[in-house]
């Protein structure tokens, strides 16, 4: 318990999102019904599923597998973004990124072979692919549970966008250098059928939770019951400061939005789909897009428009997603060598670009 209260306290992420909740009393009154409980609730479910599974090593055994595979650097590479890719649809991008980031700079050590470049597209990979899933990512959990999303609408939703984005990304990888890969000795993993099992048929019942198919308390019960019974260990391991984070966005955002200066400016600010896309787009940029979706959807209807924005807006800047963030502390873990400066570089470059030909997608998208 200590370990958790002390790895919860020393996030900075957590103790920026509580410091801005503070500073908000000054622009607004906050209220706690404006916390969208239902969003935490889930939140907490999802975590602990996706841990249950993440204790399973099933990325572990994929990269072996896919190790094997692999003719060349460029193949391993584009292994590495297909299984971001897929993997953070269910196991969400934070998980991808914890999980295949330091395998991926293992790997590539043994290679000798730059580094910015192929990371940078695993990282946006696991960005893009987990907006594909209502679970992938914390601002797609909050928008399907703030604006009560039936499945079928969201899938219409984020099917385009998972579409471009992979086209995009295999892409980019093309240019990614064609070497003989050094064999790497993999690490030995056990996969256990049943209880990888249970844990999919949980993240299944979660997901009846979110689109609002059984009470999301029942889920946070079973859920809670089910990781007691599996690995009860798995509770040290969940993110309570995302938790708290969020709940310091809600506050923050519950502030602005009993100001009436900035409600009427955001009011007429994004009054039509297109307008909307823009600011979220734009917004993520610079607070990042979690907070962005739970800010701006206290202001429009356009669910579209915002979940194309939030999610296309994870690309660009280090800040434009949590997820970025947390590539960069891996980074900085697993790769003493490698220039951070160089890394930022070639990230913002290509995210940038990224940013640029998904943005423009989505502008047409919303046209049609």
């Amino acid at each position: 318990m200590g370990l958790v209260f002390r790895r919860t306290i020393s996030d900075k992420i957590f103790i920026t999102a509580l410091i801005c909740a503070g500073l908000s009393f000054l622009i607004g009154t906050p209220r706690f019904t404006d916390i969208n409980w239902n969003t935490i609730g889930t939140l907490l479910s999802l975590m602990i599923g996706v841990q249950l599974l993440r204790t399973m090593h099933i990325l572990d055994a994929l990269c072996n597998w896919l190790l094997v595979k692999s003719q060349h650097t460029r193949q391993m590479t584009q292994f590495f973004i297909l299984l971001a890719f897929g993997g953070s649809m269910i196991l969400t991008n934070d998980i991808a990124i914890l999980t295949l980031v330091p395998t991926f700079m293992t790997v590539n050590r043994h290679q000798k072979g730059a580094i910015a470049y192929p990371l940078t597209l695993i990282v946006m990979a696991a960005n893009l692919g987990s907006s594909f899933t209502p679970i992938g990512n914390p601002q797609n959990l909050f928008l399907v549970t703030s604006y009560h999303v039936n499945i079928l609408m969201f899938f219409k939703l984020s099917t385009p966008l998972m579409i471009a984005s992979l086209i995009l990304l295999v892409t980019l990888s093309l240019w990614v250098p064609r070497k003989s890969l050094t064999m790497v000795p993999a690490k030995s993993t056990t996969i256990h059928v049943r209880q990888i099992g249970i844990a999919t048929a949980l993240i299944a019942f979660i997901m009846l939770g979110i689109f609002n198919l059984i009470p999301i308390s029942l889920v946070i019960i079973v859920t809670i019951v089910v990781g007691l019974t599996i690995d009860s260990q798995v509770f040290q391991h969940v993110d309570y400061a995302l938790l708290l984070t969020f709940v310091c966005f809600f506050l923050f955002v519950s502030a602005i939005s009993h100001n009436f200066y900035i409600t009427h400016w955001l009011n007429q600010l994004i009054q039509t789909p297109q307008s909307v896309y823009v600011a979220s787009l734009m917004t993520s940029q610079v607070i990042s897009n979690v907070p962005a979706a739970i800010l701006l959807a206290n202001f429009t209807k356009y669910l579209p428009a915002l979940f194309l924005g939030v999610n296309i807006g994870g690309l660009g800047s280090i800040v434009a997603s949590l997820a970025n963030l947390l590539a960069v502390k891996q980074l900085l873990l697993f790769s003493k060598q490698q220039s951070l400066g160089h890394f930022l570089k070639v990230f913002t470059l290509l995210n940038l670009i990224g940013l640029l030909i998904l943005g423009i997608f989505g502008w047409l998208y919303l046209l049609m």
